[in-house]
């Protein structure tokens, strides 16, 4: 999706926006550099403090700050089908004080939304739903997403080699997955299984 289609709701002033597009600061903004690999929420000015910044990303740092932009919370998200999405919620007054509470209730909606509106997008692909696996398939799915062979796993669940080969070869089988890589990131994707 291009970019101007993904700024779908912003209050950020209309020249800073304007600016955005137009000199393409996507392409250096360290906060979308940091979100695509960051799992939780980060305020944009501590972005500093996670990676080195070239030049140009202190010019946009500061340039953001010149627009009136006193602080902000990024909130990447991660959705279905490899999706990812990045909120951010600036202030205009003064810092953002703001509780571990409300930045976790901030991250859900985020992702609530950000699920809602690529299942409800024209582009979004209609899959048949994901039998559940029993409650050992996941037992063992989420075993291998923690890196452990079929050995390991049946030496702690204290069952033979050749029941997890079967229990696996089942879980392959409901997920459409022909290796244990495949199997795993369609589990995670699908919710069926938290790794570890």
């Amino acid at each position: 999706m291009p970019l101007e289609a993904g700024m779908i709701r912003h209050t950020f002033p209309v020249e800073w926006s304007e600016r955005y597009l137009s000199e393409k600061y996507a392409d250096i903004d360290p906060l979308l550099s940091q979100a695509r690999s960051e799992a939780y929420p980060f305020h944009w000015f501590k972005v500093e403090d996670k990676m080195k910044l070239s030049q140009q990303q202190r010019v946009f740092l500061k340039e953001l700050k010149q627009a009136g932009l006193r602080d902000g919370l990024a909130i990447p998200i991660f959705g279905p089908i490899g999706t990812m999405a990045f909120f951010g919620l600036g202030s205009m007054t003064g810092p953002l004080d703001l509780e571990a509470q409300d930045i976790a209730e901030l991250q859900l909606a985020c992702q609530y939304t950000h699920n809602t509106f690529i299942t409800l997008s024209a582009d979004f692909p209609i899959r048949e739903p994901v039998p559940p696996l029993s409650p050992r398939e996941t037992e063992i799915l989420t075993l291998v997403a923690a890196g452990l062979s079929n050995i390991a796993i049946a030496e702690k669940l204290g069952i033979t080699e050749n029941t997890v080969d079967t229990i696996l070869r089942r879980a392959f089988k409901k997920l459409g997955a022909n290796n244990r890589i495949t199997a795993v990131l369609k589990g995670i994707g699908s919710g069926l299984i938290l790794p570890e």
